[in-house]
């Protein structure tokens, strides 16, 4: 096998070709994997925010079942028996201290000062 002008032509121009080939495909390679890292980021920035939202939403939950707690049946029949019977006492109070002040007809009598 002989290399004449001809061969030697077209070995250089699928040598250049390759090379030619080997840069662009380096070019898209550096090109992906920016695109990678952007990606990457933005993942990263979607994970943080998720990872927030869980955050929020567990304490949401946290707090209605503390307000479901506080807001339960058994715990408003026992608060309004409570009030029930606070309001009650007050009553009986205010009974006793009309009868003292009636008592007491609003007068002081003189008290004498003991030597």
């Amino acid at each position: 096998m002989e290399l004449d002008v001809r061969m030697l032509f077209q070995l250089g121009a699928v040598i250049a070709s390759l090379s030619g080939a080997w840069a662009l495909v380096r070019s898209q390679v550096a090109t992906l994997k920016s695109g990678q890292e952007e990606i990457k980021k933005h993942i990263d920035e979607l994970n943080r925010e998720l990872d927030t939202a869980e955050q929020n939403v567990s304490v949401l939950r946290q707090q209605i079942g503390v307000l479901s707690d506080i807001l339960s049946p058994n715990n408003l029949a026992i608060e309004n028996k409570r009030k029930g019977t606070v309001a009650a006492e007050i009553k009986q109070l205010k009974n006793e201290v009309s009868k003292l002040s009636h008592m007491h007809n609003g007068k002081h009598p003189p008290v004498e000062k003991e030597n």
